[in-house]
């Protein structure tokens, strides 16, 4: 069925159907929505509000947490005995190593079975509840959907799927103190006995269950604190299991190298290897979770109750997972502007004080922005500083020869280096990284600060846990790292000088345009530059460095005097390329070039050229939309003649080949036939054989798509407008004109022919001789 009537379709059938009947459906029901094994399911990563409104809108209200799938959940809830088999082969790569080793986090402990015959686990046994949520977490990650992926996952990221994870992240962990909803009776887990073990190293596991055994498990019947666990615990586990399913499929990275070693052979041929770098789909969505993890935190009440306890330990149980994943992607991540996504997502759980809900804000200007941003209370944020330490000093340590790495002209990575210093620069942010590291043993700090040793346990079992007894910690403020804050200075100083020439050179050739181009900016509204950047983009990159140099200079308390004096000049061969790039945008609005053959101009790098004209080779009428025609109209009139050739393209052919005057009309009004090169495709046996397709006359419209035309027009109808001479008599004139012109070449056209040929014929003779 279409996806609107299906989704109506099942809903009825959800409310109408017993419970005996719908535990047979469900399954197949996840099946078919997430599409497990080698298909897209039902297309929540393509559907979006623009293109789909209707099928978003339908999906949404049908998987939204009080929707039908969710009460399907809840409806098979109460029978504990009505489990479903999720594959252990979808799970993470590291929550697989460890079940191999026979390490068993403790969220998995009551769910695991075991393979009658190996002995090994096989797959786990879940509630409808947490079936769901496992495959709406795992279809995220599904490496099927990276192998069939079509669309630019980078663009792609307005789905009904993220808004879904959205609503889950938003109902199941409430900040506004209010209880998950629908309240529903308690949920018993029968745990089975098996023993945990442990090996030394992985005595910290990094997938700990979230509350402790005792408010979460239920004790035995004639135990005292029988009720008020019953009581607590419907409260909270549908709660913890969201935070800790997303936590594992989310927020795993795991490097290639590593696959094979830490996957065994059993799973590695189920399912495909998935890439290493994430998509822009994914790390927003990892922000979303570390934000709503802060906020759902910072509503505790301390009242005493389950839902309180898990907000107050849920980012001391999440924190590592989330550190090593950031770490992880940004070392990994590819230098392009792409980078801003997992940078965003760094700097939302370096802020915690940014989703603290005790503080309004104005909604005038930037005051609401800026307000927000600042730090408060010092000692209520000092505790998260000293747990996340590395988190703001280690990754901030490998981001430095990033950015000395990136191009610091282009606005995106300049907007990138002023955001982080503005975080660092912020009141009272530096002092507090200080004075933890302040506390470390023999870190030779120049600011030391006396105070308590109360952190210090913490920081190094967290750099103990999360780097390995191997790792040195290098302080923020200690030499080496102000040496490479100074080495970047010097980069952004370069950068700012190349910038300002670069906006100067831009400004000098925008004034020394013709006309037309600016009478077509003006209409179009667009400020050219060269690869799609605006001047006023442009102009904002000197800013953008002069606000990150000052603020690093004041985080590091840098002494001007204490900076090298190089000569520092502007990047001359970056500027060069620039404008060279520029140049080739510009010449393909020059009117000399031969438009008979389309085409346009590259940038390439070879020996001291810097781009070239590459010519069309299909057919004329289906080239791309030039960015001097109306996208609109080009398809319109494409429409029209191709209907137009069709019914009459054997009159047509006729007519055009027809000797005598009214051939020659018909020549001048007509497109010559042309021949179209078909290129060589890849196909299931090889490469398929190159040919030439001749294409019959035919009439084109296309010319009256210009803008330049468009232009011409308007303005000639205004100015007939104005001294009453009529629009359509206007266009009734130019009409006259054009069709005078066209008898003028018919009459002209065997004196025209046969110049051609007779200097074809003289250049033949002079090539012979």
């Amino acid at each position: 069925m279409p996806l609107v009537q299906r989704c109506k379709e099942i809903a009825a059938l959800i409310d109408e159907s017993s419970t005996t009947e719908l535990q047979h459906v469900f399954p197949i029901l996840i099946d078919s929505l997430f599409g497990i094994t080698d298909n897209v399911g039902w297309g929540l990563h393509s559907i979006t509000f623009k293109k789909n409104p209707l099928e978003y809108e339908i999906l949404c209200n049908f998987l939204n947490p009080q929707g039908p799938v969710f009460f399907l959940c809840y409806k098979l809830l109460p029978d504990c005995y009505v489990k479903y088999n999720f594959p252990v082969s979808y799970l993470p790569v590291k929550i697989r190593s460890m079940l191999e080793e026979g390490v068993i986090p403790p969220f998995y402990l009551d769910k695991i079975r075991d393979d009658q015959g190996t002995r090994a686990v096989s797959v786990l046994n879940m509630n409808p509840f947490e079936y769901y949520i496992i495959h709406f977490a795992y279809h995220l990650t599904n490496p099927w959907l990276q192998v069939q992926q079509q669309e630019n996952v980078w663009i792609n990221w307005e789905t009904v799927y993220v808004q879904l994870a959205h609503c889950y992240l938003y109902h199941f962990l409430p900040r506004d103190n209010s209880p998950v909803l629908p309240i529903i009776g308690p949920y018993i887990r029968k745990t089975p006995q098996r023993k945990l073990v442990q090996s030394p190293e992985t005595k910290r596991l990094q997938t700990p269950r979230l509350l402790r055994t005792s408010i979460l498990s239920p004790g035995s019947p004639n135990s005292a604190s029988a009720v008020p666990q019953q009581q607590c615990l419907p409260q909270v586990w549908r709660s913890e299991t969201v935070v800790q399913v997303f936590l594992d499929f989310w927020l795993e990275y795991t490097e290639e190298d590593q696959l094979n070693t830490r996957l065994g052979t059993s799973y590695s041929a189920s399912v495909p290897r998935r890439h290493s770098i994430h998509s822009g789909e994914h790390i927003r969505l990892v922000r979303a979770f570390i934000k709503t993890l802060h906020e759902f935190a910072n509503s505790a009440t301390g009242d005493k109750s389950a839902m309180d306890e898990l907000k107050r330990i849920i980012l001391p149980s999440v924190q590592g997972k989330i550190y090593t994943f950031l770490r992880k992607a940004i070392h990994h991540w590819p230098l392009d502007s792409s980078f801003r996504l997992i940078l965003e997502a760094w700097l939302s759980f370096i802020q915690p004080w940014r989703y603290f809900p005790g503080i309004s804000y104005t909604k005038e200007g930037k005051s609401e922005e800026e307000e927000r941003g600042k730090i408060h209370d010092v000692f209520r944020w000092m505790h998260f500083v000293a747990n996340n330490l590395l988190a703001y000093t280690a990754i901030f340590q490998q981001l430095l020869p990033r950015f000395m790495r990136t191009d610091l002209v282009a606005p995106k990575n300049a907007l990138m280096l002023f955001r982080v210093t503005k975080v660092f620069s912020q009141p009272h942010l530096a002092k507090m990284i200080c004075e933890v590291e302040s506390h470390m043993d023999d870190v030779g700090l120049s600011r030391s600060r006396v105070s308590t040793n109360q952190w210090v346990s913490n920081v190094r079992q967290q750099i103990l846990d999360l780097e390995g007894p191997t790792y040195q910690y290098v302080p923020m403020f200690s030499m080496a790292t102000v040496s490479q804050v100074v080495c970047l200075l010097s980069t952004i100083k370069q950068a700012h000088l190349t910038a300002t020439s670069l906006i100067d050179a831009l400004e000098k050739k925008r004034q020394n345009r013709k006309l037309f181009l600016t009478i077509w900016e003006f209409f179009n509204g667009e400020d050219y530059s060269s690869d799609d950047i605006s001047i006023d983009e442009r102009r904002r990159v000197p800013v953008y460095l002069a606000n990150a140099q000052q603020q690093l200079i004041e985080i590091f308390e840098i002494n001007v005097e204490d900076i090298p004096q190089v000569a520092i000049e502007a990047d001359q061969e970056y500027h060069d390329s620039i404008l060279s790039t520029s140049f080739c945008h510009q010449s393909q609005m020059d009117s000399s070039l031969d438009t008979s053959k389309p085409g346009v101009f590259v940038p390439i790098q070879k020996d001291r050229q810097t781009c070239q004209y590459i010519e069309y080779m299909g057919d004329p009428e289906l080239q791309p939309v030039r960015y001097n025609e109306c996208a609109f109209l080009v398809r319109i009139l494409y429409k029209l003649c191709t209907y137009i050739n069709q019914k009459y393209r054997h009159k047509i052919s006729t007519m055009y080949n027809q000797r005598g005057f009214v051939g020659s009309v018909c020549r001048q009004i007509l497109q010559p036939p042309t021949k179209v090169v078909k290129l060589p495709k890849r196909t299931s046996n090889g490469f398929s054989n190159g040919y030439e397709e001749r294409i019959p006359p035919r009439l084109s419209l296309r010319p009256l798509a210009d803008y330049g035309l468009l232009l011409s027009l308007a303005l000639g109808m205004f100015i007939a407008w104005v001294i009453n001479y009529g629009c359509f008599a206007f266009l009734g004139f130019i009409f006259c004109i054009w069709f005078v012109y066209v008898i003028i070449r018919a009459t002209l056209e065997p004196w025209i022919t046969w110049r051609r040929s007779s200097t074809r014929h003289n250049a033949t003779s002079f090539s012979i001789n």
